[in-house]
């Protein structure tokens, strides 16, 4: 339509016109009046293009401008020659006069206009007004009612309100060609069916080269962004001061507080703002809600804030944040203002330092690491006592070990680096940086040189804690001055009692450090102990670890347990997140050794989920697997265990100090399956990495025992009998009762000649017994119950009807294993059971010895020589020949003659099994828990 008025001069179809462009600020009159005077120049038409001055502009030296004319070089504002001059123009050739930002006209700019189109009638003249609706005197009103009401040519009043769908679908279509419906769904979403808006929008898409379709439309939400922002930038560069400092506000505050408080942000300088309010509601980018209230488009946001300087935007925020916290908006809001406000005035008030705090806790209960450290370092700007300040730094730097471990490991090291920091302080920093995986050796040994007294003497515990294999001359590091013997300091004393624990060596000494270490730190916590004592033990997560990793390899593991309970209670934040994978996995293998195997599973899966979380905690990975295998191992569930055992594993976690836990539970499960060979392969792998570490305690990992096995299943009767040994003396020198009495049992698993001689049953029982009553002072998990069933097969086996004590045996067996009827020791209790009471029924039975007794129940129950073999634990030769003397004994030609004599009690609860098809397929790992 405007074009049509303006080419009517032009060709004599049309005369005089006035033409009314009225909308929200920016709502595309600068782009149509443009457009007019680009076509009228073209057409050759005199040309008077003005835009009406703010009022109170200033000019360059700050002075206020005087009123410009109306219409440029026709005279000075109110003479009355400039109407004639401009009319008596339109003679000779057409003219248009174009008027922006007419709602600032003042009233005698409007008595000229008016006056011009009065006498406009028989000239060739065009006039486009452009304004904004709720803008300028009296909101913006009386512009449109003065212009639109005076007696001339005829007008043409155009709103740009936003346009309908179906409008917005046929400028698609006009711009972009054919186009789906979501694409045309997103653009009107996009631009708020803004005509300028979704022009720009559209040609930017075109010029992409993007298609009309559902895949353009996911571009069109950027680069609505960016069209939003310029236009609405340009808006407010007509809107003036009072309009820019609103928007400003709103960017910042506009969700979160109504509008007279978002006003009062905005007018610090007391600039009417108002008239701004009214200005904004229609503008681009701007968004109305219920209630008059205003926000700016998210998209958009940073993009406004950017055009203040940083004084500007800082005291913006810290405004805003007062005014929230006045109005009670949530701590993560205001502390989200607080962090780009500047470090003093409100900002420091207590209120603030409150919030902030509130909202770092928030941060970490959620797992927002980062924003916990941004607000934490906030705090810490604004602290004056060096002391708080330091310990801020620590946990700021905490939560960036979890979020961003670099960061975090640059942030430890320059802790422990520098100058008088508390040594509280400094200790808590290298432990957390320990726990968090962080390689601070050169750190810490610049430390341990600046250091003295207690605090160098913990720094040295806790070096010997990161680094227990001492490998430290690897990185061209000097090695770390040896631990006292017997340590006085609790920190030392926890190292100690691992690394006697690992060695295998005085296991007395080593429970009563430990013990000393978390005693002192219990006391500390209640306040009885000598202070500082807690700081340095009951806090710290690599002391209390060692303490309880000693424990755990002794017969009180229980108080291990308790340790690691009341630590993962206390912790809080970021340090909790660091330490729980340690903790849990630790704790899961305590009940593992317990036999508590569904507490051992619920820990396990925990660790498993905490390691997934948090990047360097992944080196945790093949220990989590391997335990998890051995639960499932020990419940009888095989497929699951090889599951665990075998699979992939992340980069960091194909090496280190926990590959061998991964290694044995691989051996222990290829064993299990008859594959011999793999199972040795993998088990001399794994005593080799904990040889090297100087890792030789047998309670630790019993791989030389397990190992044994194989040998022995291969006819290889002397390794197995060399590496039995050689485990049984290093037992005996740590002295744990499970340890020693599961060492003592393997040794006596070699296969007896055909008929053993009563002395040598006897001797056998007296060390069999021996062997439990030590274990009985140790935890009852795996290990005793293996013990157990040998003892409960000596006492079957006794001649005239038996041992009297095999009842109470067999029912203490059958107790510790009745939670997992399919495990492989329930397998064993049931199968002692038989041999225990199928006697009277099957004709001949007495004849037979325990072990044959034992061989034709499974035999009878349809299981081969090799998984026999692999149940008991004996050879394959071993197996033949029981089965042949039992078939001699009880006069029976083949297993379906077997088979009949065999219990159908017995029969049908020994078909609980684990193996993928009801039976297990190899060798019971012996005392692999």
């Amino acid at each position: 339509m405007l074009a049509r008025v303006v080419d009517g001069l032009a060709d004599g179809t049309g005369g005089s016109a006035l033409v009314t462009l009225a909308g929200g600020a920016g709502a595309g009159q600068e782009s149509l009046v443009g457009s007019a005077v680009a076509r009228a120049r073209a057409l050759g038409y005199r040309v008077v293009h003005t835009r009406a001055p703010r009022p109170g502009a200033t000019d360059p030296v700050g002075a206020t401008a005087a009123r410009a004319p109306l219409i440029p070089g026709c005279g000075t504002p109110g003479d009355g020659g400039a109407t004639r001059r401009l009319l008596a123009a339109t003679r000779t050739r057409p003219l248009l006069l174009a008027v922006e930002e007419a709602q600032w006209l003042d009233p005698r700019a409007l008595g000229e206009l008016r006056a011009l189109l009065r006498r406009s009638t028989p000239a060739r003249l065009t006039v486009v007004c452009a304004g904004t609706t709720g803008a300028g005197p009296a909101g913006g009103s009386g512009w449109l009612g003065a212009v639109g009401s005076s007696f001339g040519p005829p007008a043409h009043h155009l709103r740009l309100a936003p346009l309908p769908h179906d409008e917005i679908a046929s400028l698609v279509t006009l711009l972009c060609g054919p186009a789906t419906e979501e694409f045309t769904d997103e653009a009107a979403r996009v631009s708020g069916g803004h005509p300028a808006v979704l022009h720009d929008l559209l040609l930017r898409h075109t010029a992409r080269g993007l298609p009309a379709d559902a895949d353009g439309a996911l571009g069109l939400g950027e680069a609505g962004r960016a069209v939003l922002g310029d236009h609405l930038l340009a808006a407010l560069r007509g809107l003036g001061g009072g309009a820019r400092s609103l928007v400003a506000a709103l960017a910042v505050c506009g969700e979160l507080l109504d509008p007279a408080a978002v006003s009062s942000v905005a007018a610090a300088d007391r600039t009417e703002t108002g008239p701004a309010l009214r200005e904004l509601a229609e503008a681009p980018g701007i968004r109305r809600h219920p209630g008059d209230r205003l926000t700016v488009d998210p998209g958009i946001r940073s993009r406004l804030l950017e055009e203040l300087d940083d004084q500007e935007r800082a005291a913006l925020h810290a405004r805003a944040a007062h005014l929230a916290h006045r109005a009670g908006a949530a701590d993560r809001a205001v502390a989200d203002l607080l962090l780009a406000a500047r470090p003093d005035g409100a900002a420091d008030a207590p209120w603030a330092v409150r919030t902030l705090r509130r909202a770092a806790r928030e941060a970490a209960r959620g797992d927002d690491h980062v924003r916990s450290a941004a607000l934490l370092d906030r705090l810490a700007e604004r602290e004056a006592d060096p002391e708080r300040r330091a310990r801020l730094d620590v946990e700021s730097a905490a939560a960036l070990l979890v979020a961003r471990p670099e960061i975090g490991d640059a942030r430890i090291a320059r802790i422990l680096r520098t100058p008088g920091i508390p040594a509280a302080v400094r200790l808590r920093a290298a432990d957390l940086g320990i726990t968090g995986g962080g390689a601070l050796e050169r750190a810490l040994t610049d430390a341990l040189e600046e250091a003295a007294g207690d605090e160098r003497a913990t720094l040295l515990a806790l070096g010997w804690a990161a680094d227990p294999a001492s490998r430290r001359t690897a990185v061209g590091l000097p090695p770390l001055p040896r631990l006292p013997d017997r340590p006085s300091l609790p920190a030392q004393a926890a190292v100690r009692a691992h690394q006697l624990a690992l060695r295998g060596e005085r296991m007395e000494q080593s429970v009563a450090l430990a013990r000393a270490a978390l005693g002192d730190a219990a006391a500390a916590r209640c306040g009885t102990g000598p202070a500082g004592a807690g700081a340095t033990v009951g806090e710290s997560v690599q002391l209390v670890l060692a303490a309880c990793r000693a424990l755990s390899l002794t017969d009180v593991p229980e108080e291990a347990e308790v340790a690691l309970d009341r630590l993962l209670g206390e912790l809080r934040g970021a340090p909790l997140r660091l330490a729980r994978p340690h903790l849990l996995a630790l704790r899961g293998e305590i009940n593992l050794r317990r036999g508590r195997l569904a507490q051992a599973e619920r820990d396990l899966e925990a660790a498993g989920s905490a390691v997934a979380a948090t990047v360097r905690a992944r080196v945790l990975v093949p220990y989590v697997h391997g335990l998890r295998a051995f639960v499932d191992l020990e419940a009888g569930r095989g497929r699951r265990a090889r599951q665990w055992a075998f699979a992939p594993l992340p980069p960091a976690a194909r090496s280190g100090e926990h590959h061998a836990w991964l290694l044995f539970a691989r051996g222990a499960l290829s064993l299990s399956e008859g594959r011999l060979h793999r199972a040795l392969g993998d088990l001399h792998e794994c005593g080799r990495l904990l040889e090297h570490r100087g890792h030789l305690n047998p309670a630790l990992i019993p791989w030389r025992s397990v190992a044994a096995l194989g040998f022995r299943a291969l006819g290889r009767e002397a390794e197995g009998r060399a590496a039995v040994e050689a485990e049984r003396a290093r037992a005996r020198r740590w002295g744990a009762g499970s340890a020693l009495a599961w060492a003592e049992v393997a040794a006596e698993q070699g296969e007896p000649g055909p008929r053993a001689p009563e002395a040598e049953r006897a001797d056998r029982l007296a060390r069999v017994g021996s062997a439990v009553s030590r274990a009985r002072s140790g935890p009852t998990g795996p290990q005793y119950a293996r013990v157990l069933a040998e003892l409960a097969e000596l006492h079957i086996g006794a001649p005239a009807d038996g041992d009297p004590r095999a009842p109470a045996t067999l029912h203490e067996l059958t107790a510790l294993t009745a939670d997992y009827p399919s495990a492989p020791m329930a397998d064993r209790a049931r199968v002692l059971a038989g041999a225990a009471t199928s006697a009277a029924s099957v004709p001949g039975w007495d004849a037979l010895s325990a072990a044959e007794r034992q061989a034709a129940l499974l035999a009878g129950r349809g299981d081969t020589n090799r998984e026999i073999a692999a149940l008991l634990e004996i050879s394959l030769r071993a197996v033949e020949l029981r089965i042949t003397r039992v078939y001699r004994k009880l006069g029976v030609r083949g297993r379906s003659e077997l088979r009949a004599l065999v219990d159908p009690r017995t029969r049908k609860d020994c078909e609980l099994d684990a193996g993928p098809a009801g039976r297990r397929t190899g060798c019971d790992p012996g005392g692999a828990g």
